[in-house]
């Protein structure tokens, strides 16, 4: 059964001849019968009574072209709906984000995007780095914008720019601070952390393995699970924490926060765009992708 004999049936039907169907579906009359015979054979049913009267369908094609013309309803729906999809027209775009790709870059990206695409929901989800990949990998987004790489060949990474991680502290406890700690003395100062699976806190492990601190040796009071969690522990004097300098940038400014130098400690991580490997993205997504892999970080 094909969609051609159920577009020759109903035309028939609806014509009440098989000249006029095959000319309304634009194919010859032995064509039109042809299809017709072939859609009789394969039910084991006659559909159409033929005689002075034209072609009238039998009670067996009565039953039958109401579910035929759902079936090419639903074609034509489907048809429609991938125009739109191609032309970005009512379409929802699903990524993913961790903490400050969601809170900073994709909000300062929205405007440009909804002007270029105004026709596509955004909609974001947050987590830390390590969910958005199994998001990715569970198809639950189409894109994610991360802190961290992670070893999976299910999804391919894209460097979309890179974040420094300072150490920051409250004005109030840093009044009576140095403006510089050595390794050693980090170790004694409360720190607050990320969770596991935080970009940025991943990154920080990475870079303390490069120097003599064993992180077991460090004096972690709290492990919080966003970066706004982190900042308001520090702007309550908490202790201190490695945070984006992107998330704290007002409060520096402000100074309600201040950042403290460890000498022979830099923290960098770099972002990353993410998708599935060896899939096509959506015209939407590709056009996201696009704009957000252009914008400066």
């Amino acid at each position: 059964m094909t969609i051609k004999q159920l577009e020759v049936f109903v035309a028939v039907a609806e014509t009440h001849s098989f000249s006029r169907g095959a000319e309304k579906t634009c194919i010859t009359q032995s064509t039109a019968s042809q299809h017709i015979q072939g859609l009789e054979e394969e039910l084991g049913i006659r559909l159409f009574d033929r005689g002075r009267g034209g072609a009238l369908l039998t009670e067996a094609g009565k039953l039958f072209f109401g579910r035929a013309r759902r079936i090419l309803s639903e074609c034509d729906e489907s048809r429609s709906a991938v125009r739109r999809f191609l032309g970005m027209e009512d379409v929802v775009l699903k990524v993913g984000a961790s903490n400050i790709p969601g809170t900073c870059l994709i909000p300062s990206a929205l405007g440009r995007f909804q002007a270029e695409c105004p026709r596509v929901r955004l909609e974001v989800s947050q987590g830390d780095s390590r969910s958005v990949v199994q998001q990715l990998v569970a198809e639950e987004i189409e894109l994610g914008f991360i802190g961290g790489r992670y070893e999976d060949d299910r999804v391919h990474f894209e460097e979309m720019g890179e974040d420094t991680i300072v150490c920051a502290v409250s004005r109030d406890r840093s009044d009576a601070a140095k403006k510089s700690l050595s390794q050693a003395e980090l170790c004694k100062v409360p720190l607050v952390v990320r969770e596991q699976g935080s970009g940025t806190q991943k990154a920080v492990y990475e870079a303390l393995a490069k120097t003599w601190i064993n992180r077991d040796s460090l004096r972690i009071v709290a492990v919080l699970g966003s970066s706004e969690a982190v900042k308001r522990a520090l702007l309550e004097g908490a202790g201190y924490a490695f945070v984006s300098s992107m998330s704290i940038g007002e409060e520096l400014n402000s100074g309600l926060l201040t950042t403290v130098r460890i000498p022979g400690l830099v923290v960098r991580r770099k972002f990353y765009a993410a998708h599935r490997t060896g899939r096509e993205l959506s015209p939407a997504a590709a056009a996201f992708l696009s704009l957000m892999l252009a914008r400066p970080v």
